[in-house]
Order: C-alpha cells, then structure tokens, then sequence
C-alpha cells in the first residue's frame, strides 16, 4: 500500500484538504484527491 499524505490548505473561514504521495526516489509528487474542508470523503 502507498504512503498517503494529506495537507490541510487554509482559505478564509474553512479551506481545502489535497491527498497525495510522495514518490522521493523520483523527486515526484501524485495528488490523487483535492476537495473542500465541508465535504465528506474524497
């Protein structure tokens, strides 16, 4: 299973959450998800 990572994006009142995985032995980054704080789930 991939490492997931979530980062949490400020932005006025709520803000959004990315899901991604780092891949550091190709310096690379995937973003799998991006949706807003008040949504359930990706």
């Amino acid at each position: 299973m991939p490492e997931l990572r979530e980062l949490d994006i400020p932005f006025g009142d709520s803000g959004c959450v990315l899901l991604y995985h780092p891949e550091p032995a190709d310096d690379t980054v995937y973003v799998l998800a991006f949706r807003h704080q008040n949504e359930a789930g990706y």
